[in-house]
């Protein structure tokens, strides 16, 4: 089983991470779903409903009104994923609540709606939350719906391949997806240029070899040069883009930040 826990509010984003976990499930069997929910309360309304039997019946109060946010999230989307259980609701701080519950319930991955990425800055503060950092599991950003038959793994730039194809593996290798083996490097023009995998020196080639140890065999290995912009634009063309957690501000990160396909993060 690879337990998956969605993040879910009623919004456009979780919208689309829905129906993309959806499909996600399809393609893996063994994918099983926990949705999560948390109400964060407004500090002075946190303040006034005092401690306890105020308090709790407050909180319940919170918990109910997310559990129907979530419900009529379901009920508009009409999809028929199997989840393990009723929707999780919380009341407390978003990010505490949802790393407790990735650590108590020993999930494979975590996944997201989240449509503002495009801004390096902004992405940035996202993998380098609290959440994101200390996640015991691999983290997907869903920024658009994909249905694309090929995933791309993103090596180079001092990513450890070994890691990430072990990590990516884990949880896609049964999917049915091709693989890509890609290798990023920064060029500020107008257009994406395609290098053969020797320009990446011996990089793709041993990724080659780590994923040939596992069964699995690239359809195609690549240098993709380009700007930002123009790649990650390029790039929404895979189901998903994974990579492990940039460790610094940098060519890769930037390119995460504007890929528009939903990107898998793991560490390394």
């Amino acid at each position: 089983m690879i337990k998956t826990l969605l993040s879910l509010d009623e919004n456009l984003a979780s919208s689309i991470a829905l129906r993309y976990a959806f499909h996600q499930a399809n393609l893996i069997p063994a994918m099983k779903l926990q949705a999560i929910h948390v109400e964060e309360p407004d500090n002075n309304k946190k303040h006034s409903a005092g401690s306890g039997w105020v308090r709790r019946t407050w909180e319940k109060g919170m918990e109910a009104a997310g559990a129907d946010e979530v419900n009529r999230l379901l009920k508009t989307e009409n999809v028929s994923c199997t989840f393990v259980g009723p929707p999780k609701v919380f009341v407390g701080d978003r990010q505490d609540e949802i790393l407790e519950e990735l650590v108590i319930g020993g999930y494979d991955m975590y996944m997201e709606g989240d449509l503002n990425t495009s801004v390096v800055a902004d992405f940035n503060n996202l993998i380098t939350s609290d959440l994101y950092r200390k996640s015991p599991c691999p983290m997907m950003i869903v920024k658009n719906l994909i249905t694309s038959n090929c995933a791309g793994l993103l090596c180079g730039d001092g990513v450890d391949h070994q890691k990430l194809i072990t990590n990516y593996l884990k949880v896609f290798k049964n999917s049915g997806l091709e693989l890509d083996l890609l290798y990023y490097k920064f060029q500020e023009n107008d257009e994406v240029i395609f290098q053969d995998k020797e320009e990446a020196g011996s990089i793709l080639i041993e990724a080659e070899k780590t994923l040939e140890a596992a069964g699995m065999h690239a359809r195609r290995s690549q240098v993709i040069s380009g700007s930002p912009e123009r790649v990650g634009d390029y790039l929404r063309n895979y189901f998903l883009v994974a990579s492990t957690f940039p460790s610094r501000k940098g060519p890769r990160l930037e390119l995460l930040a504007h890929v528009l396909a939903p990107v898998f993060l793991c560490r390394q």
